[in-house]
């Protein structure tokens, strides 16, 4: 009898996207990465700087309910420059992308073992609010390791 390694990874957990979505990020040039930092009464699960790109980034992680992931999205783009939603991919094309697309918000697919790709790329919005800007780039500078 053969036996056959599944090679699929199935996401369980929220958690279990960040790690690929972090490293995907650091290639774009986010070097200074923050999880679960505080924004009101959420926790936005990265956030991120590129020095060179003088950008931030902001990603909400979902295993499947793109809705609310877009809510909380468009909240975020008060402090980031750039706002994403990172799904699974089988979830991220089952979502809409033309409502995600409206609202200037990304979306980044993670294929399984790991690999990400963006579906959408996000694109600068008019909503960032540089106050709330320059609070998370400062509180990011406090904490150099993620």
């Amino acid at each position: 009898m053969t036996t056959f390694l599944n090679t699929e990874t199935r996401f369980c957990k929220e958690s279990q996207l960040l790690k690929p979505v972090a490293a995907f990020t650091r290639r774009q040039g986010f070097q200074l990465q923050r999880f679960e930092l505080p924004f009101y009464e959420y926790r936005i699960d990265l956030y991120g700087f590129s020095d060179k790109k003088d950008a931030t980034v902001a990603i909400e992680l979902k295993l499947n309910n793109w809705r609310r992931a877009l809510l909380q999205a468009m909240l975020y783009q008060l402090c980031a420059d750039f706002v994403y939603i990172a799904m699974p991919d089988r979830s991220a094309r089952r979502a809409d992308h033309a409502e995600i697309k409206k609202n200037h918000v990304g979306l980044i697919s993670v294929h399984k073992l790991g690999r990400c790709s963006t579906l959408i790329p996000a694109r600068k919005h008019g909503e960032v609010r540089n106050f709330y800007r320059q609070l998370q780039i400062e509180y990011l500078r406090g904490y150099r390791h993620a």
